[in-house]
């Protein structure tokens, strides 16, 4: 049997919502044809930029959540001669309320990732429609391992302008300039998984 979208929102809806204007929102949604073609469910929201979470009544997550244009990012920094790393999340909007969430969803024209969260077990019909797991894994690092990409590639950087430091204060016979360069881009080569010369 195939499962198609429509089916499974009606279906979703047909039990309580933990907010009370969610049914609305996938309501409105259904109307939507152009929006419709766009929908993809997810069995997380991790991963994707444009999400939305839609909960039953006595599900474990939070009733209703919307969120555009998310970024996580992770930036090293020099501060006081140290190395500090620091995970930023960017939003462009996060909303709780499904009425707001239609009003902006009007305007909005990319893929939206949708999480539907039953109060008991997930159903074969919903799993079915899900985007499948190795699907997400092709497309997104694993976490931990794109952050360890990431560390390093800011600690190559970091070295390559250190470098450049260590050359000017060489020049410039600059002596506080060069043992402070000098001692920061030894602690750059401890730390970078590449060889830096």
């Amino acid at each position: 049997m195939i499962i198609h979208k429509e089916y499974a929102l009606k279906r979703f809806c047909e039990a309580p919502l933990e907010h009370k204007f969610s049914k609305f929102l996938l309501e409105k949604l259904l109307q939507n044809s152009d929006l419709m073609e766009r929908l993809v469910f997810v069995a997380t929201r991790d991963y994707f930029p444009n999400t939305m979470l839609v909960a039953q009544a006595g599900a474990s997550e939070k009733g209703f959540v919307l969120e555009l244009g998310t970024l996580e990012s992770e930036q090293i920094t020099l501060v006081n001669g140290r190395l500090l790393k620091e995970k930023k999340t960017n939003r462009e909007a996060r909303i709780e309320d499904p009425l707001e969430a239609w009003q902006v969803l009007q305007d909005f024209r990319g893929t939206l990732h949708v999480q539907l969260v039953f109060k008991d077990e997930t159903p074969d019909w919903y799993e079915e429609l899900m985007l499948p797991s190795e699907a997400v894994s092709k497309n997104v690092l694993v976490p931990g391992f794109a952050a360890f990409i990431r560390e390093q590639i800011d600690l190559v950087l970091w070295g390559v302008i250190l470098k450049d430091q260590i050359e000017q204060a060489l020049e410039t016979k600059d002596e506080t300039l060069f043992r402070k360069s000098a001692r920061l881009y030894k602690q750059v080569c401890q730390s970078c998984f590449w060889k830096l010369s």
